[in-house]
């Protein structure tokens, strides 16, 4: 769990054989999803994996665990892939971005959000986007979205809202997530836009607040949330 609390993942793939016999398979798993609620999990289950706790797993409702078998392993991670993507910071905020965006300006909010893990520079989400820096940021600036710069940054934070909610990570594990040179940089980031600090966004919603704050300041109909204040 230390590795998913220190990464920007999306999703893990655990083995039931792997997991402790003093610890128990309904145990390891409901503190993962418990601890890290944003992440998908594949559960690969062997000949040998308890069928009752299978079962009691299956039972437990869990909203972001897949159930597969070793011999299905393929199948299983693909389905969870397109599960979890359906439930991603990048596809929560597209879709509630489309509705008052044309498609470009929608499609350069998706990229910035997924550049924002990679570490694009404006130039990268301009190429990506297929146009030039200059005609990206007329093309955002008509939408009434930030500049390409402060988009990107943008889309760190909303990346950072949603890790917030995990209970899991914690202000500095986020900020080392997204490659912030200090956990004071990141806090500072986080004031500048959204005027919250991280316990203040976790306490919020997690990614809600930030969505709230950004559409807020985009003029794209949402109302600032509560109990914070938008620079």
């Amino acid at each position: 769990m230390g590795l998913a609390a220190e990464r920007p993942v999306t999703g893990v793939v655990l083995d039931a054989e792997l997991v402790p016999e003093d610890v128990g398979l309904k145990a390891a798993v409901e503190e993962f999803t418990v601890r890290f609620p944003s992440l998908w999990l594949v559960l690969v289950a062997r000949s040998g994996t308890d069928p009752w706790g299978l079962f009691r797993l299956g039972r437990a409702g869990l909203g972001n665990l897949v159930l597969t078998h070793l011999d299905e392993l393929h199948a299983g991670v693909a389905r969870a892939i397109r599960t979890g993507f359906g439930l991603s910071t990048e596809a929560l905020v597209t879709r509630a971005v489309s509705a008052h965006l044309p498609a470009s300006e929608t499609l350069a909010v998706r990229l910035a959000l997924r550049g924002a893990q990679l570490g694009w520079r404006t130039d990268e989400l301009a190429a990506r986007a297929g146009v030039t820096r200059a005609h990206l940021s007329v093309r955002l600036k008509a939408s009434g979205l930030p500049s390409a710069g402060h988009l990107l940054v943008w889309a760190k934070l909303l990346h950072a809202g949603r890790w917030l909610g995990d209970a899991g990570r914690t202000g500095e594990s986020v900020s080392r997530q997204l490659e912030y040179s200090s956990g004071a940089g990141f806090r500072r980031a986080l004031r500048n836009y959204t005027g919250a600090t991280p316990m203040e966004i976790r306490e919020a919603g997690g990614l809600e607040p930030v969505l709230d704050a950004f559409l807020a300041t985009c003029g794209l109909g949402r109302h600032q949330p509560r109990g914070l204040f938008v620079v």
